[in-house]
């Protein structure tokens, strides 16, 4: 109990110093937030392309590009192994989110 009275006041000391988030920055975080989980949903169904999850996930193929990178940085999606014209992309150990 020690432990999350120390944490909450560290969290109060860094807000006070940071200022308020502005709604611009909730509102990108949120929208970041949703595309990563359109990708991830898409995936839930099985291994696809990025046109696939483009399509999928209603973001344009640049974006869904970047998202599939970032979350293969992070560990969330891999590569199936295979040929093709695009490589194929899976949630990691083939598991839900």
């Amino acid at each position: 109990m020690a432990d999350a009275k120390k944490l909450a006041e560290q969290l109060k000391k860094l807000n006070e110093l940071r200022g308020p988030v502005t709604q611009a920055l909730r509102d990108r975080v949120a929208a970041q937030n949703k595309a990563q989980k359109a990708v991830l949903d898409a995936l839930g169904s099985g291994p696809k392309t990025v046109p696939e999850l483009a399509a999928a996930s209603g973001l344009s193929h640049d974006k869904a590009l970047w998202y599939v990178a970032a979350l293969r940085k992070y560990g969330k999606v891999e590569d199936v192994p295979g040929k093709g014209d695009y490589p194929k992309y899976t949630l990691k150990g083939g598991a839900a989110k």
